[in-house]
């Protein structure tokens, strides 16, 4: 293996855990030609699924390369577009393994240094994981581009990521998820909660191509205990981050939402804010810088003990900076919220002002 590739474990993620032994130890790279376990393995626009996986003798499809994989393993792409019905990582098409942790985590990740491109055909998401409950999976560095996608997701359109029936514990990181008609990524309970997952790092951008109201989020999130980290999230038609529980108060979400950029979403119009907390327990929003937006922050009716912390919420228009409506027991504390159509709104019930660096609430009456 040439040096490129032997140090390719390390660029990918800077050292996350899926390539550390149990003694923090660096996992000893294979010699070209033999499929060591755990090892690395690689796919290219120009291999064969005839090959053996190796950098020399890549697979050809993504679908084909993911199905070979174990715990541990470590798929590089090669850099170009994959395009096609087998260049997607559907667990309900085809087989997707799953990691047994952190430690020993199935990684999809592009070769440093080649950008790869995933382009699905109409009606199809990039990553749907689903059938068996994937999970300890890891997905980075490469560009999910939906262009081909032409129906909404109110009419059924795909998300680019979709994760549902108790799949849990994947991370998506350094990921740029963009230009769907649909929603860019979508974590639903349907078949089951599907908690634990993160999304960090990432430009999620440019959803909702079709012009109706409410159309095309940068992520809509049904499921507890996830994480959205450092993220970029812009330019999408409707919500830039939507965070739901069909279960309301009684649904525990603790899903954390954190220094993320978010700006320029609410492209459609409508009641579109750059985040919305719209129900469950436990949710936390901080750090984040929301501009830019139709709306700011939302916490709405079927929220509880939100606890939104040190954002910085600027210049959001023709919506208010923050709105809590019908929430219970909202915390808001040490937020910097200026500059937007109207800058803090509650007419929520038990909110806890603690140090917010805003105006004193207003209340609005009910239209």
């Amino acid at each position: 293996m040439n040096r490129r590739h032997f140090l390719a474990r390390a660029l990918l993620t800077g050292g996350l855990m899926p390539f550390l032994d149990g003694c923090g130890r660096a996992s000893p790279a294979e010699p070209d030609g033999q499929r060591g376990a755990p090892g690395l393995v690689y796919v290219a626009p120009g291999g064969s699924d005839s090959n053996a996986g190796t950098a020399d003798a890549p697979w050809l499809t993504i679908s084909h390369a993911v199905a070979q994989l174990r715990a541990g393993d470590t798929l590089l792409m090669r850099g170009g577009v994959y395009a096609g019905t087998a260049n997607v990582i559907d667990s309900e098409r085809f087989p997707v393994p799953s990691g047994t942790s952190w430690n020993n985590a199935v990684t999809i990740a592009a070769l440093p240094g080649e950008p790869v491109i995933l382009r699905p055909d109409g009606g199809l998401q990039a990553i749907r994981l689903t059938t068996s409950a994937p999970h300890f999976l890891v997905f980075q560095d490469f560009v999910i581009d939906m262009v081909n996608q032409m129906t909404p997701s109110m009419q059924g359109g795909p998300s680019a990521i979709y994760v549902s029936s108790g799949a849990h514990h994947n991370r998506f990181q350094r990921l740029d998820v963009g230009n769907n008609a649909g929603n860019g990524i979508e974590f639903s309970d349907n078949n089951g909660n599907s908690p634990f997952n993160e999304v960090l790092q990432c430009s999620i951008h440019d959803n909702g191509r079709h012009p109706a109201v409410n159309s095309g989020y940068g992520a809509y999130v049904f499921t507890s205990d996830n994480l959205f980290a450092g993220n970029t999230i812009y330019g999408n038609g409707g919500y830039g981050l939507h965070f739901f529980s069909e279960k309301g108060v009684s649904q525990v979400s603790r899903n954390m939402i954190r220094n993320n950029r978010i700006y320029g979403n609410g492209r459609h119009g409508g009641t579109n804010y750059g985040v919305v907390i719209a129900s469950g327990d436990g949710n936390v929003a901080r750090e984040n810088a929301i501009s830019g937006n139709r709306g700011g922050l939302l916490v709405y009716e079927r929220s509880s003990n939100a606890l939104v912390e040190d954002n910085t919420i600027v210049d959001n228009a023709p919506l208010e900076g923050i709105l809590i409506t019908g929430a219970v027991d909202t915390v808001l504390r040490g937020n910097r919220v200026s500059g937007n159509a109207t800058d803090i709104v509650d007419m929520g019930s038990r909110t806890v002002w603690a140090g917010s660096a805003a105006r004193p609430p207003r209340r609005r009456e009910p239209n």
